[in-house]
């Protein structure tokens, strides 16, 4: 198995937010005590953060499961519990981060980016909280709001100025090393590459403008649909900003390889052959390659022919990538160039509610009731009370009492399984 890993599927699980406190003060030479309860501290965030050192999401294929610590619980003389520590991960620069759904939650681009996938559960707060002048001594606390939890998908794109794209064995790793510093295996066999391999390539005598270039493992007719091992990392390709076609000069018919190698490419997607687009004949050190050359060259007049063993036409292949970087725009993904960091979190229900049927249950989503259900402590009569005054309120009674709810009938409300009586 190729020690490159470029996708893994954790499941991350935020800290719950501590419960508040319930409590009073009672002092000698005190004749009043009142309420003392300190808030709940916060949970503890699942935070992705980008080290520029790794290459790879290796690191997940031995441990996927996270979880950050509960805040801490409020306690009397109002002190409040102590807020967890974040659990930080770190994710290689060009993570795309989806949830369960394969929702797009954001992208990691640049070293010490950083993303919260699962936020800590707030602190639930303290009795104190709740003393008015009418009810100078409440009962009511409220308990911390669970963490966010759930599975997530990371995926690897490499980030890369330059691929360079062809089928197996045309000569893309060869090329990769003649033109930069990276020494990638080789050897006379199909599928020689297994795993993308980067390099830095000088587009000056001076060294002072470099680009960064991946050979992407060969494409076969099919790999869109999973055939051969390039399918796996076409995704590598979609944030290059020039693509460089690598044409086998020794294939059979190198023409029909290439026009099978670029049909991949569209059907993956079409807007990548809208990028520059160079094409490079390999193997011309070849005396077979040599003598088919002119035919090559009037069937594909652009191409530049090359050796990597003697050296031939690599010169022209550097001014040609930097002729064609300087023309290219920002790669982009769906036609819109997506900021280095943005997070899409749709909620429809985040302020309203509605009430669905599960068997012969009902439930009430929304996220303001779910929290205020999260919050409350069904075994104090003061929060209980609280709790149905907001249903009331909210207008959620009336609506279950419509959808047939009644003596024993069972209401979810987030985690909380309430029991319908005749007092509710």
């Amino acid at each position: 198995m190729p020690g490159f890993a470029d996708r893994a599927r954790i499941h991350v699980a935020a800290g719950a937010g501590g419960d508040g406190a319930s409590t009073f003060r009672r002092e000698a030479h005190v004749p009043r005590g009142g309420p003392d309860g300190g808030d709940g501290g916060h949970g503890g965030d699942i935070v992705l953060h980008v080290a520029a050192g790794m290459t790879t999401l290796g690191d997940f294929s031995r441990r996927r499961h996270f979880r950050a610590a509960p805040g801490g619980r409020g306690m009397g003389r109002k002190a409040h519990g102590k807020n967890a520590a974040d659990v930080v991960i770190s994710v290689p620069p060009g993570t795309v981060v989806t949830d369960a759904d394969g929702d797009w939650l954001g992208e990691l681009l640049e070293a010490d980016h950083r993303l919260v996938v699962a936020r800590g559960g707030s602190g639930g707060r303290g009795n104190t909280r709740f003393a008015t002048s009418t009810n100078r001594a409440p009962k009511h606390a409220e308990k911390g709001t669970p963490g966010e939890e759930g599975w997530i998908t990371l995926e690897l794109k490499l980030i890369a100025d330059v691929g360079l794209v062809g089928a197996p064995n045309a000569g893309k790793s060869t090329l990769l090393a003649a033109l930069t510093e990276a020494r990638p295996e080789v050897g006379a066999y199909p599928f020689t590459t297994i795993s993308p391999n980067l390099g830095v390539l000088a587009l000056d005598p001076d060294g002072d403008r470099t680009v960064v270039i991946a050979d992407v493992p060969g494409l076969i007719e099919g790999a869109n649909e999973g055939r051969g091992l390039g399918h796996q990392f076409l995704r590598h390709v979609e944030r290059t900003r020039v693509i460089v076609g690598v044409v086998d000069g020794a294939a059979r018919d190198p023409v029909e390889e290439w026009e099978a190698v670029a049909e991949e490419l569209r059907l993956h997607d079409s807007s990548l052959l809208e990028r520059p687009l160079p094409l490079v004949v390999t193997k011309l050190d070849l005396p077979e390659v040599r003598d088919r050359w002119p035919e090559l060259r009037r069937k594909l007049p652009d191409a530049i022919g090359v050796s990597a063993h003697d050296g031939t036409g690599l010169d022209a292949v550097r001014d040609r990538i930097a002729s064609a970087l300087d023309g290219a725009g920002a790669a982009t993904v769906d036609g819109d160039e997506r900021a280095a960091m943005r997070v899409h979190r749709f909620d429809p229900l985040a302020e309203g509610w509605a009430v669905v049927a599960e068997g012969d249950d009902l439930r009430v989503r929304g996220r303001r009731i779910e929290t205020a259900a999260a919050r409350t402590d069904f075994d104090n009569p003061e929060s209980r009370d609280r709790f149905w005054r907001l249903l009331e309120r909210l207008g959620v009674d009336l609506e279950l009492r419509r959808r047939g709810a009644g003596p024993g009938t069972t209401v979810h409300i987030g985690a909380a399984d309430l029991e319908w009586g005749d007092d509710e």
